[in-house]
């Protein structure tokens, strides 16, 4: 494995064990995210956000990451995320507001057809209580109604990482 697939993979790990941490824990601190689109670039290859990931849309509940995308140009894949992220975030914040449970992390692959529309999607949900039915509603409801140009061939798919409703931890280095 290279060492860039190494870090993903620490990540992505990091990304799904840090959200357990924080559900045990009691947290009388801030339970927003700063809203930020912040994309840094190393000096090795193409942009790459702090956290390893493609691209990061953070708002105020919700944080969105764009593990990878294939086929989709990078502008249309970050659009993506961030109207994906809005969704999340406004999805959490009205179920906060109703006084329903509302936080979890998901990973959704989303297969694009031709006409742009998704065609089919792989999701993992963190286990617990209620994350199944917040990821669904707040999540893959709105991955799946996202549109995208039409094609001619080619597979076209993205990989997404989000985290809602929770404290989330602020990347080191800021």
């Amino acid at each position: 494995m290279n060492p860039a697939g190494r870090g993903r993979t620490f990540v992505a790990t990091l990304f799904f064990a840090v959200p357990s941490t924080l559900s045990c824990a009691g947290s009388p601190g801030r339970d927003t995210v700063p809203s930020s689109t912040d994309v840094v670039a190393d000096a090795g290859g193409p942009p790459r956000s702090v956290e390893g990931y493609e691209y990061v849309a953070r708002r105020p509940l919700a944080v969105v990451a764009l593990a990878e995308a294939r086929g989709i140009e990078p502008a249309i894949a970050r659009a993506a995320i961030d109207h994906l992220a809005d969704a999340v975030d406004a999805c959490a914040a009205d179920e906060r507001k109703k006084g329903s449970p509302v936080q979890g992390a998901a990973r959704v692959v989303a297969q694009i057809d031709g006409d742009g529309r998704v065609a089919g999607t792989t999701v993992r949900i963190d286990p617990g209580p209620g994350i199944a039915e917040s990821a669904v509603l707040c999540l893959v409801a709105p991955a799946r109604l996202i549109t995208f140009p039409p094609v001619d061939g080619g597979m076209r798919g993205m990989a997404i990482e989000a985290l809602w409703g929770r404290a989330i931890p602020e990347p080191e280095g800021r």
